[in-house]
């Protein structure tokens, strides 16, 4: 939103600002909310996400479209893929393509743009974050990708354009500068409010909270930063809020369970995480049952034996991604999710399933009993790091010191035998600093048991 670059609205008093954005965001939300998105979005609530079958063949139907449509129009893929496309009919099958860095991506993004005619309309949005270039899409590509982040926020009883919605936002429609007054704006075209973001801030939360009681908003979205601010300085203060929002929609990958309950407990809902930071991004968002989900109505997400992304973006008909190595690591974790949804279930490498490890035969062990042990040995091992890749073992590394003596490595893991049992391996291993730093600080626990939420194993494992 570049308005108040305009004089016109940076002197104008808020009710005007208010209808000068609503005619502006009237305008280009034509684009994101026309017959396309009400189509695709009536598509989607007659799915069935739980029936494997049909939702597979759904993705290769989409998959060939993107495919075929890419051999006519794009000069990039014809050259790079030739007929080769034309043998691609499932999901599975794209392993015989090649992928694509994202450099050579960058490098011949004129010529991966599709070629279209005078009278086909071309959304022009920034992709990905910092000097990267644009991706074309069009109005198509536009109104799919929201109705697939509304569907999915509908599924959690928040049904955008007909409920009032209270926005997050970090936009220039209220001048960073301000100290008094409103610090949002309205649009009433789509039955929204934006906070500003900047402006949440110990000043000014206070009234933020007046104005959301008396604005009433049926469900909350936005920046997770902003909301968790708020939602501390109303726990703080012991607010009642005037309303009970339906559910809390944050957009990030990641929220710990501490500040998931923060949000809860001021809003007294339910949070939902969702996430499409760029186009060149996968869209993934959270289910009932607190799991994040890839979803395969926007395309196919491949992993590879060396731990890398490729993606392929349906929505991207205007700059097709066919198999682009995406800089965003993640990984499947392999297990039902009790959700019922076959969309895959993925998290990051290195995010820890919560601050515990787990003991085949004394069940958790939490990062409390770990620091014992780092303290008791933090004279020869300044820093130390606890992984566990398997039920029946775990890693202890130690920083600072590439050589560890055969006494260190022997009391060690008998002090960790001692908390976790004798039927559980100990592998004690020195690195470097320069070593520690290229792994980065990762925290004292990373448990990389594959596992979601409430999926049981052998062990009985949450």
């Amino acid at each position: 939103m570049k308005l108040l670059s305009t004089e016109l609205y940076g002197n104008s008093p808020v009710y005007l600002q208010n209808l000068l954005l609503s005619f502006r965001e009237y305008a280009n939300s034509r684009k994101r909310y026309g017959m396309g998105y009400y189509r695709f979005l009536h598509q989607l609530s007659g799915m069935n996400e739980n029936d494997r079958q049909s939702e597979e063949r759904y993705q290769d139907l989409e998959l060939r479209s993107l495919l075929r449509h890419s051999a006519e129009h794009s000069a990039f893929y014809q050259e790079l893929y030739g007929s080769n496309l034309a043998d691609i009919r499932v999901a599975s099958d794209l392993r015989q393509l090649p992928f694509i860095e994202e450099e050579l991506f960058n490098e011949r993004i004129n010529e991966i743009r599709m070629k279209f005619t005078a009278n086909k309309k071309v959304v022009h949005k920034t992709s990905g974050e910092g000097p990267l270039p644009r991706l074309w899409l069009t109005n198509l590509d536009l109104q799919k990708q929201t109705a697939a982040v509304d569907h999915f926020k509908k599924q959690h009883g928040a049904i955008n354009l007909e409920m009032k919605r209270a926005t997050f936002y970090q936009g220039d429609f209220v001048p960073r500068g301000q100290t008094q007054g409103a610090f949002w704006r309205d649009i009433y075209y789509l039955n929204q409010r934006l906070y500003s973001a900047h402006h949440c801030t110990e000043p000014y939360l206070s009234a933020v909270v007046r104005n959301l009681n008396g604005f009433r908003p049926d469900f909350v979205d936005g920046l997770s930063e902003a909301i968790l601010t708020l939602a501390r300085f109303i726990n703080d203060h012991r607010l009642l809020l005037d309303f009970q929002p339906i559910a809390i929609f944050v957009e990030t990958e990641i929220l710990s369970d501490s500040e998931r309950l923060e949000i809860e407990s001021a809003f007294g809902c339910s949070v939902r995480l969702w996430t499409m930071k760029t186009e060149r991004s996968p869209f993934l968002s959270e289910c009932a049952a607190g799991n994040l989900h890839f979803n395969m109505r926007t395309g196919v997400m491949e992993f590879t034996e060396q731990g890398e992304v490729l993606l392929t973006r349906f929505h991207t008909k205007g700059t097709p991604l066919i198999r682009l190595k995406i800089k965003d690591q993640w990984m499947p974790v392999d297990c039902p999710c009790p959700c019922g949804s076959v969309h895959p279930v993925v998290r990051k490498p290195l995010q820890p399933i919560s601050a515990f490890l787990q003991s085949r035969s004394r069940g958790r062990v939490t990062s409390l009993y770990l620091a014992t042990v780092q303290e008791k040995f933090q004279q020869a091992a300044p820093s130390m790091q606890f992984i566990q890749n398997s039920v029946d073992a775990i890693e202890i590394w130690l920083s600072g010191t590439e050589m560890v003596s055969k006494k260190l490595e022997q009391d060690i893991v008998q002090e960790m035998a001692g908390i976790f049992g004798e039927d559980m391996s100990f592998t004690v291993r020195g690195r470097s600093n320069k070593q520690a730093e290229e792994i980065g600080s990762a925290g004292l626990i990373i448990n990389n048991l594959q596992f979601p939420k409430n999926c049981q194993n052998d062990y009985g494992m949450d």
